[in-house]
């Protein structure tokens, strides 16, 4: 598997394709030195890059090839999301120091303890060339991260950028799957019906998708007058919606769900008219639109329909697996670990005690973070949309995390959308503590040219 790896990404980088890629990929990052949105859309295609999947398995050798170029993208996700990580890191090398300087938010740095806890496990007993690859893959995205997009977060206006960086992951995927399903819809719902678009599976999409969604409720709720910008972010929102429904995923919805009402959980009123327009595009999907299409829709309303834990049995395996080897986990099968449909269970399964008590940590900073952002929503309401983007973001991807592994990838969307929503909610605690100070340096300038007075 790594010298598979390390095979394509020489060919990507050597190929007439790479070279050019690359050649345009410095050009760019010219320019992203004075466009700070340029480079906030080289994390996007980052993000997207690392989405990047094909579904394999041992009936499926090969699947359905993808229209040109999205096939071609496909091929070479991974070592495509390097280059770029390496991108940005080269641009981040170049940023300036601003007022900050602690960039890393505290739930991350137990997150790379529990993944120090695999390198370990699989140098030890799997193959060691692929854990120092995926250790050295999620050191440059923890490093890449700590250079470009969390240093980048001096203001207001980055914060704005950040958040529309994630939704432009999401519109970049919704506009190819798009283009793909304007041609060919076959090759992303060969497998049962599901929508899995560019990703490797339905679930990986619903993720994605999912992920999103409180970053463009930001972006619509940012923009207080009727404008072309506030329908396209609203047109993407429902896309995006749409495709989340073709995934079948109760997983997705259950995200999706999660992150809306949290987001609007102090304004009920905003709740309704959105909930009223997804209903009228529901009806709109469900009675308008080409029979074939509308049968399918039917298949994947059903499954949301559908009673029982398809994962019961898989949990309680994974369950038993920790009781009987509570300590280190599982012994390593193969040269890399397999997770099952749950974080926490994975973690305890996998990794035992050593690697499930940081990443419960992790969780939990998440969770002291929601914390205080509802908080700091209360002290400071102008920033209130801005905390209840972190609050609805973590939600989602911590509700999800419960019945898929979502957050153990070493170059991942969930695990990179991780790192941005608490690097985002860093900054609104370090700008509160900021201004807090600020204005009590103030006043007690004030105190004293009054007493000299």
């Amino acid at each position: 598997m790594a010298s598979e790896f390390i095979h394509r990404l020489l060919n990507l980088v050597f190929s007439p394709y790479g070279l050019l890629g690359i050649l345009l990929g410095l050009m760019l990052l010219e320019k992203a030195k004075t466009s700070r949105r340029l480079a906030w859309l080289l994390l996007s295609c980052c993000c997207y890059a690392a989405s990047l999947a094909k579904f394999t398995d041992q009936w499926i050798k090969e699947p359905p090839a993808l229209v040109f170029p999205l096939q071609q993208i496909r091929e070479t996700g991974r070592p495509l999301a390097i280059v770029i990580l390496a991108l940005i890191i080269l641009l981040g090398m170049q940023t300036k120091n601003g007022w900050r300087r602690v960039f890393i938010p505290q739930p991350i740095n137990y997150l790379i303890m529990f993944q120090a806890v695999i390198f370990l496990k699989v140098s030890l007993y799997g193959d060691i060339v692929f854990a120092l690859l995926a250790a050295m893959t999620f050191g440059a995205v923890v490093l890449m991260f700590k250079l470009g997009p969390a240093r980048w977060l001096q203001d207001d206006n980055n914060f704005h950028l950040g958040v529309w960086s994630l939704a432009m992951t999401g519109v970049i995927f919704a506009l190819a799957c798009t283009y793909q399903g304007a041609i060919n819809m076959h090759p992303m719902t060969f497998l049962h019906g599901r929508f899995m678009g560019t990703t490797g599976n339905a679930q990986h999409a619903a993720a994605l998708l999912a992920g999103t969604i409180p970053c463009f409720i930001f972006l619509i709720e940012s923009h207080k007058r009727w404008d072309w910008l506030k329908a396209f972010w609203i047109a993407m929102l429902l896309l995006v919606g749409y495709f989340l429904f073709l995934t079948g995923s109760r997983t997705g919805a259950f995200m999706a769900i999660t992150s809306i009402l949290l987001f609007y959980r102090n304004r009920s009123g905003s709740l309704l008219r959105l909930s009223l327009l997804t209903i009228v595009i529901l009806v709109i999907i469900f009675f308008f639109i080409n029979p074939d299409i509308l049968n399918s829709n039917q298949q994947i309303s059903n499954r949301f329909l559908e009673a029982g834990n398809t994962r019961e049995d898989v949990w309680n395996g994974m369950w038993r697996n920790f009781l009987k080897y509570p300590i280190f986990g599982v012994p390593l099968v193969g040269d890399r670990l397999g997770y099952g449909e749950h974080t926490w269970l994975a973690a305890a399964e996998t990794t035992g005690l050593i690697g499930l008590i940081p990443l419960i940590f992790m969780g939990l900073g998440c969770l002291q973070m929601m914390i205080k952002m509802q908080k700091l929503s209360k002290k400071n309401p102008s920033y209130f949309l801005h905390t209840s983007t972190v609050i609805a973001g973590l939600s989602c991807l911590l509700s999800g995390s419960f019945s898929e592994a979502l957050l153990l990838g070493n170059m991942s969307f969930p695990v990179m959308a991780l790192i941005l929503y608490t690097s985002l909610g860093k900054y609104l605690l370090d700008a509160s503590y900021k201004h807090q100070n600020d204005y009590y340096s103030q006043q007690q300038m004030l105190n004293k040219l009054s007493l000299y007075q």
